[in-house]
């Protein structure tokens, strides 16, 4: 039986990621459930999506928009169209969510628990058919929240706080699936910080690390509020979409969570500062403790400074032992430091948006 994937979030970020590697396979087709007041807008945002991605030809007929919203009941399908799909779907990916470090709780709720509770619904009735082979949920590794010391693939509340809705409502989603397993063929997948590709940098969002950076460059950041030995876990998005293809396809016998994270090799904000340090030409800057009045005076430093204050290790053990065999390994954030910054600099940080197909063309690739 050919494979056919719901994916949901195939806009965002990590979405088009795992749709080109679903599209880049020589079977399966893809329903990619999309925003838009109608089927016409959906169809408009996947061809906008495909275009970026350089999609063309036979793979792009094998994927089709089906218009949807996570916070509708239901998920806003049209009348017919759930059991269409579950007469036709056979895995499921769920990457949509809201990544908002500044939604109320009730908003983000909206989304990242009652979103994805109606995934869950969607994916029982799928289930009823005897097609659904698997559902891999894209969480965070976040879920920790204030935690300190090692954060297991295994562990979820462990009485720790979090640091805002998000980090919160994606513990609370992840929660919901992980009660569904008895059930439903899931696997979590836990990214960290997701940075652009580790060979063409590519990124449609910048974000978290990105942020402190480009204050860096521009000389805005004299000293900086964090620890020295403060650890900053990256991973690049094609790990985490390679990670995710991986257990979707290759080992739908993996249960629980899975940590997309750097692990013990997480790098340092010191070594990160002497990598800026070097690609800006900028002098070393002293390191000062991070203040409220600093988050007050700047939105961004209120939001982002935290993940670079941390005390917490993502431990990977199954990661490794799941994805190892593979050569699946998160690159170290030294190898393909020199590729985002160059990247982000060409997009100037956002203000020119260059697209996936774009920023791979630069690098010698054709359209797929």
């Amino acid at each position: 039986m050919s494979p056919v994937t719901l994916l949901t979030g195939a806009s965002g970020f990590l979405g088009l990621e795992v749709l080109t590697r679903l599209l880049e396979r020589r079977e399966g087709e893809v329903r990619a459930l999309i925003r838009g007041d109608d089927q016409a807008a959906a169809d408009a945002r996947l061809a906008t999506a495909l275009d970026g991605l350089g999609v063309e030809g036979e793979r792009r007929r094998r994927v089709r928009a089906v218009r949807g919203e996570l916070t509708a009941g239901g998920l806003g399908l049209a009348d017919g169209e759930a059991d269409h799909l579950a007469g036709e779907v056979t895995e499921i990916v769920h990457c949509a969510a809201s990544v908002s470090f500044s939604l109320s709780l009730e908003e983000a709720r909206a989304i990242n628990v009652v979103g994805t509770s109606r995934v869950l619904d969607l994916a029982r009735h799928i289930a009823q058919t005897g097609r659904l082979e698997r559902l891999v949920h894209v969480s965070t590794a976040f879920v920790a929240g204030r935690h300190r010391g090692r954060f297991t693939e295994r562990d979820l509340f462990v009485g720790q706080e979090f640091r805002n809705t998000y980090e919160r409502t994606k513990a609370e989603g992840e929660a919901l699936v992980s009660g569904s397993a008895p059930e439903l063929p899931t696997v979590v997948v836990r990214p960290s910080i997701v940075v652009g590709e580790s060979d063409s940098g590519w990124t449609p969002v910048f974000n978290v690390l990105y942020w402190p950076l480009r204050a860096f460059e521009r000389g805005l950041l004299p000293a900086v509020p964090a620890r020295p030995d403060g650890r900053v876990d990256v991973v690049p998005a094609d790990y985490v979409a390679d990670a995710v293809v991986h257990l979707l396809r290759e080992r739908p016998d993996v249960r629980g969570v899975v940590h997309a994270t750097a692990g013990d090799g997480a790098i340092t904000v010191e070594r990160l500062i002497s990598l800026a340090c070097t690609a800006f030409g900028r002098e070393r800057p002293e390191f000062v403790e991070a203040t409220p009045e600093l988050a007050e005076h700047s939105e961004e430093a209120g939001r982002y400074l935290p993940y670079f204050d941390m005390d917490v290790t993502f431990d990977d053990a199954r990661a490794r032992e799941m994805l190892g065999p593979a050569g699946l390994r998160a690159p170290s954030l030294e190898d393909y430091f020199p590729a985002i910054v160059d990247f982000a600099q060409r997009a100037r940080w956002g203000k020119r948006p260059l697209t996936r197909a774009q920023a791979r063309e630069a690098l010698g690739y054709t359209a797929a």
